[in-house]
This record gives C-alpha cells, structure tokens and sequence, in this order.
C-alpha cells in the first residue's frame, strides 16, 4: 500500500504523528520499545520505509508560495525562496518549490507536495487563508516553517520581520528631520504585517504627541478585487510612510504624474528595500528586510524539528535597519 501514512501508523499503534516520525528517522526521544513497534505496524502496513532513508541523507525540504506573491525573476518573494535555497544547501538539504495557482487557493486544493509524500519538512511562504494553511500543514505529516506571517494557534515554527519595529523606526526617522505631517500607505485589514506596521507608524506618532489623521490612512489595494489604488488626499502631508516599498513605488509614480517632485514637494519612506523594475528604488529610503537571516532562521527551526531537539512552537522577528537614501526632505 504506497498510499500509507505517518497518520496511519500513528493511529494503529496509538501514538502521535510526531511519534511516528521520529521513530522511523530514527531521532532521539523514543524509546526502543515504542520505535519497534512503529516499525513492525509500517511494514505491516506496507509503509515505504526508504522515504526515512532518504530523509536521513539529507532532508528535503517543501517550500510552497501562493502564485499571487511570487513572480519568478523579480519578486519579493522569490528573492526570498532564493534565499532559503541557499541556506537549505549549506546544510545538505534541498529544496522542492511549489507555486499556488490562484484557483488552488480559491478552491483550497492540497499540493501536489502533499500528495507525493516526498518532503521532510515543509516551508510556507506567504499569507493565505487559515483553513487553507491549517489543511496544508496537517496533510503535510512533517515538521512545517510560516514565512514572512504567522497564525497564532497553529502549531507551527513563524520567521518575520520585525513589522512593527521596523515601521515605528521609518516613523522616527521622517519625526527627527522635521515631518510632522505624516501619511500611512497600506491597506491595514490586508494581512497582519501590514497592521503590525500600522501600530508602529502609530507608536512613533503617539510619542512625538501627533494625533493621527484618518484622511491620512490610505489604502494600497482594492481588498474585493486585489487591484492596486492609491488615492491621494486633497490636503497633502509633508510624507508619506509607506508599508512596502511596492505601494512607495506606486504612489512615486502617481505623484510623478500629477507633477509633485520628490522629495522637494513631498518625501516618501518605504519598507522591505526591494523594489525591482523602478527607477526610484535607487533613490527610496526604506527599512530592510532582512532575507538571508530569515531564510537562515527558517531552515534552522525547520531542521530542529526535522531532528527532534526543539518541541516548543516558536516565532521569530529579525530586525534590521534603516537604509538611508535621498527621497526625504529635512525640514529642520
């Protein structure tokens, strides 16, 4: 029977998955007696036990992207698997990508890395619905990573950036050269990164005593239709703090063309410094993410779990910094 699982011989011998798991890779925290009887009950099964011996040359590792985040060659996101490619191969392991059509997701549809039982442990990266990602990480059967978000509840290792920080340090820099009027670009109910760097913009504003105007909170996108849109306000802030270097870039060409300049009328901060295929990248002053070191993390938690060392569900923000180019305007 090639169709069996880890859940199957967890059930028959009355142990977890994780128990299962362990047992036939052959880690630490189970007992001789519980790893013999997981065992016999796979053989029994018809369980192909050289998938753990595979997974004990070197692990492979799942990574799968929703199709709406990554565009290969030029995307945020692939820059970002890249990334943990890199980082998989310093450890001997390999990687196996999956892109998330948009109807798979519409319709909640397993991967096929879920079906091919070939992976031995599982990287999501990017935001998707929780009863999508709950189904992925349960038919996964091994040891899974959240990317770039988070769902609390769910048992599952997270790496983000430091949204918050991050957002509330961009904040402080446009408050220490004068600006005082402060716009947030970033459709807040979008995804909790973006909220996280809402509060942080609204932190920074809350310390310097600056009451926060709703006219200037503007969103990114159309959240029904998933369209770019930014709507500038009639009465205009000195700044504009942007949640992604994405919407800056948007709203850079927007104010382009209604013939504000940059940052002689208006400066402009945004937030991950990547900005592929616009010319105002070079001049975009914005927060770094920190992709090499959350790709590193990611791999790391994922290969303590592959291993048995760590049982506790963690997450993990990295910090970074601010990188400082020419689209503010000190006005002090």
């Amino acid at each position: 029977m090639s169709d069996v699982t880890m859940k199957d011989i967890a059930g028959a011998v009355g142990v977890s998955v994780v128990t299962v798991s362990n047992a036939l890779s052959g880690r630490k925290g189970v007992s001789e007696d519980v790893r013999y009887r997981v065992e016999e009950k796979a053989r029994e099964l018809g369980y192909d036990l050289r998938r753990n011996e595979r997974q004990a040359q070197g692990t492979v590792i799942g990574v799968i992207a929703p199709e709406k985040y990554i565009t290969v060659g030029n995307s945020f996101y692939w820059t970002l698997y890249q990334h943990v490619a890199y980082e998989a191969a310093k450890v001997q392991s390999v990687t196996m990508l999956e892109i998330l059509t948009f109807s798979m997701e519409e319709r909640e549809e397993l991967p096929k890395l879920m079906k091919e039982k070939a992976i031995g442990g599982l990287i999501i990266i990017g935001w998707m619905s929780r009863s999508y990602v709950e189904k992925i990480v349960s038919a996964a059967e091994v040891p899974a990573v959240l990317l770039d978000f988070q769902m609390k509840g769910l048992q599952c290792d997270s790496v983000m950036s430091s949204n918050f920080v991050g957002m509330y340090k961009m904040t402080r820099y446009l408050l220490e050269r004068g600006h005082r009027d402060i716009a947030f670009v970033g459709s807040v109910q979008a995804n909790d990164n973006i909220l996280d760097r809402f509060y942080g913009y609204r932190k920074a504003l809350i310390e310097a005593g600056i009451r926060m105007r709703e006219e200037w909170i503007l969103e990114d996108r159309d959240l029904q239709k998933g369209l770019s849109k930014v709507e500038v306000p009639e009465n205009m802030p000195s700044a504009f703090a942007c949640n992604s270097d994405w919407a800056a870039g948007l709203l850079y060409n927007i104010l382009s063309e209604r013939g504000y300049r940059i940052p002689e009328d208006v400066s402009i901060v945004g937030y991950d410094n990547y900005l592929y295929g616009n010319s105002f990248s070079e001049r975009l002053t914005t927060y770094n993410v920190d992709m090499r070191a959350m790709a590193h993390q990611a791999v790391k938690f994922l290969k303590e779990k592959i291993k048995g060392d760590e049982k506790h569900w963690r997450t993990r923000y990295i910090d970074s910094v601010v990188i400082e180019r020419s689209s503010v305007k000190t006005l002090i």
